[in-house]
């Protein structure tokens, strides 16, 4: 038996990349957090860490120099945009379907780029799979971001998991801001049979070219937190581990001081996205923020609108937009069973290779608060 867990030395890696943790003056960061509207032209980075000075009119299959590999780019919503969502929650699932609906059209989903699935299910009553795609260069695999927005409990459903299902569309809007080496694949399902079915969809070389699934539920009670091993006797495969060590980094670029917590869902997680996924040998990883004090809350009659808190919400909106992107540049070694990386001893595991370390990262927050529309030429 072997469980996948973040490397021992990671906090000590989080405590040395973030000075501040240590009481020390934090030297000129290698990763640059850039806030500028997405209609002005990019702040100019920091000499020797130039981007390209059209990203934000690329289309997501058009091709650029060799120094956008190492550029993160991406758009986020403003705070109040943010909020606002998760805390109007919808009464029924039908409401929540047509707002999620509503919602990706506008983050300019629509046409092929939206699926909408009927779902039979085994249990209960039938209900629906919405699935947005956001294409990518063709040179990578696919990664799917997947939520449940169903709600059969007690309370709101807020956290379980409107939050979630709410932050797709702006994770959606997020990826438009540089061309993808993956495409990327948000799913809003219909409880676990939504899940198996629109994985059943697929053909057999789709499923194989999914690099990874992340599962987004229950945030906003606090710091963000991750799990990815389910059962006692479970082997995940080798690359869910450098999901966790993804996100890590992921943090640290985020310009957080506390790295994401391992945290178990199991005693409130209602439906397990990742279970059919993990069936396959998939990598997966569960974003949550649920602390151990708080495990009964998803689910019950304290499940509503105001147990989210917009601050801790909005965070883990940040560091799951520069996760995503940051992943992109790596989800070709999630892939690769004869990378050298799987080789290396634990602790060399912990060192960021060079390719996957990003020169600036931008963010372009849209005036007003508003979705961002997309770069021109993408829809």
């Amino acid at each position: 038996m072997r469980l996948c867990r973040l490397p021992q030395t990671a906090s000590l890696i989080f405590a040395l990349a973030s000075p501040v943790l240590l009481g020390q003056k934090e030297p000129p960061p290698s990763t640059q957090v850039v806030t500028a509207a997405r209609d002005s032209a990019p702040p100019n980075p920091a000499p020797g860490n130039e981007a390209p000075a059209d990203t934000s009119s690329a289309t997501p299959n058009s091709k650029k120099p060799s120094t956008a590999s190492r550029v993160l780019f991406f758009y986020t919503a403003s705070r109040s945009a943010v909020e606002m969502e998760v805390h109007a929650v919808p009464p029924t699932n039908e409401a929540r379907l047509d707002r999620l609906r509503a919602a990706f059209q506008a983050a300019k989903c629509s046409g092929d780029l939206m699926q909408e699935q009927a779902v039979a299910a085994k249990h209960g009553s039938p209900g629906k799979n919405l699935a947005c795609m956001w294409p990518g260069n063709g040179a990578g695999g696919t990664i799917v971001v997947a939520a449940h927005y169903d709600h059969d409990g007690n309370g709101e459903g807020a956290l379980d998991d409107w939050s979630g299902a709410a932050l797709l569309p702006f994770l959606y809007q997020a990826l438009q801001g540089q061309p993808r080496e993956n495409s990327f694949v948000f799913l809003e399902a219909w409880k676990n049979d939504g899940v198996q079915t629109w994985l059943k969809s697929l053909s057999r070389d789709q499923r194989k070219n999914i690099r990874a699934m992340i599962d987004v539920d229950a945030l906003g009670l606090g710091v963000t937190r991750y799990f990815t091993t389910f059962s006692f006797g479970e082997t995940p495969p080798e690359a869910a581990a450098h999901l966790q060590v993804e996100l890590l980094w992921a943090a640290i670029d985020n310009g957080l001081t506390r790295p994401p917590l391992e945290t178990s869902p199991h005693h409130w997680l209602s439906v397990d996205t990742t279970d059919a996924f993990r069936a396959m040998m998939i990598p997966t990883i569960v974003l949550h923020s649920v602390p151990p004090e708080s495990d009964r809350i998803p689910g019950s009659a304290a499940d509503v609108a105001s147990a989210v808190d917009g601050n801790a919400y909005f965070q883990s909106y940040q560091l799951i937009c520069t996760y995503l992107a940051s992943l992109d540049r790596m989800a070709k070694r999630l892939a690769a069973a004869n990378d050298p990386f799987w080789k290396l001893p634990p602790s060399n595991k912990d060192v960021r290779p060079a390719d996957e370390t990003p020169q600036v990262t931008f963010r372009a927050v849209a005036p007003g608060g508003h979705l961002l529309p997309g770069p021109p030429g993408s829809h």
